[in-house]
């Protein structure tokens, strides 16, 4: 690849991700919907490959499984809110399912928003039950604007040159998909079921855990929850910064010139320093989210202690982080046994 060319595709790469920032919080939160930065996550999630548009049989198939996910998790929340034992039951079949969607290869991306999208429902409805009937369907509007956005930067930012390589995860066979998926749910459950009444705080730090169950070990847990604080800190402070001009001349051209200014910063710092990526996007998306949830009409009028959500998000990746700990040799044990037996019975 020329330089020439090398440089037209990181710019349009910023700059797919700053549009869709820029455009899906301003639609979103014009509309008034419930969670307006889900749109512009879920196009930040689909755009963070530099490479083509996703083809159409796997935005189809991230459609399926978002809508049924949403769906069950409405149901889930919905009926059993009164008995915590069935909800308890319901909640981790549903984690079970996600996580072993998002541990396999070829599902990865399909489980990735089956866990994104579990965590968002159930947690805005315990924030407020009485809007729970309209929640699923706004939640998967965000999702099709998100995707719309997707292929809307592409058209105006192309991509240039190759598809980005696929990375091969390690983790492959069902049998360690099924036993991660297993230890996975068995350590986010209690601090979903600890966090429930937090409701859209305990959002982030869920989607937070989440990621970092999903990693393929605990070095990689380790490196990426330090890399998501600092990066949740740069997002919050940014964030923080955005709110107070914003709020200092509520006009729609100050909303919309603030955040395309703060998007077009953060996509500048992930062109120039892509090795940084693994704090810069986390910052990115937090920002994103941080930024939008103060317009949320389940939050508005409540002050966001920004110092306290990142030090939540810390103290649950330390939780988190002790689990994996306690969790691997135990995993260890339990897939030599599974091994030694299939090798007897096929010797």
């Amino acid at each position: 690849m020329s330089p020439e060319t090398l440089f037209q595709a990181r710019r349009n790469y910023g700059l797919r991700l700053a549009a869709a920032v820029t455009i899906g919080l301003t639609m979103e939160v014009g509309r008034g919907v419930i969670l307006p930065p889900l749109a512009a996550v879920i196009a930040l999630q689909l755009l963070a490959m530099p490479g083509p548009a996703p083809k159409a049989k796997t935005v189809i198939g991230l459609l399926v499984i978002m809508a049924g996910a949403s769906m069950l998790a409405y149901l889930v929340a919905v009926a059993t809110v009164d008995y915590w034992v069935l909800y308890a039951i319901g909640v981790g079949l549903l984690y079970l399912w996600s996580f072993f969607l998002a541990v396999r290869p070829k599902t990865a991306p399909m489980g990735a928003m089956a866990l994104t999208m579990v965590i968002v429902v159930t947690a805005l409805s315990a924030a407020s039950t009485g809007v729970a009937i309209l929640l699923v369907w706004e939640l998967l509007t965000s999702v099709v604007v998100g995707i719309f956005l997707v292929f809307f930067v592409h058209a105006i930012f192309p991509h240039h040159g190759p598809a980005a390589a696929a990375q091969v995860p390690q983790w492959q066979s069902v049998e360690v998909a099924s036993l991660r998926a297993i230890l996975a749910t068995v350590i986010i459950l209690p601090l979903h079921l600890y966090l429930t009444s937090s409701g859209v705080a305990a959002m982030v730090i869920l989607i937070t855990v989440a990621t970092m169950l999903r990693q393929p070990g605990l070095a990689d847990s380790t490196r990426y929850g330090t890399n998501y604080a600092i990066g949740n800190l740069i997002g919050g402070l940014l964030a923080a910064f955005a709110i107070t001009l914003v709020f200092a001349r509520e006009e729609f051209l100050v909303f919309v010139a603030v955040v395309l200014a703060a998007s077009l910063f953060m996509s500048r710092r992930l062109e120039q320093a892509k090795s940084h990526a693994q704090v810069l996007f986390p910052g990115y998306v937090a920002f994103a989210l941080l930024f939008g949830l103060v317009f949320s009409p389940l939050t508005q009028g409540q002050e966001v202690n920004y110092v306290q959500r990142v030090a939540q998000i810390v103290a649950a990746a330390v939780y988190a982080l002790a689990a994996i700990s306690i969790a691997i040799p135990v995993a260890k044990r339990w897939f030599g046994r599974i091994q030694r037996r299939k090798s007897a019975l096929n010797p």
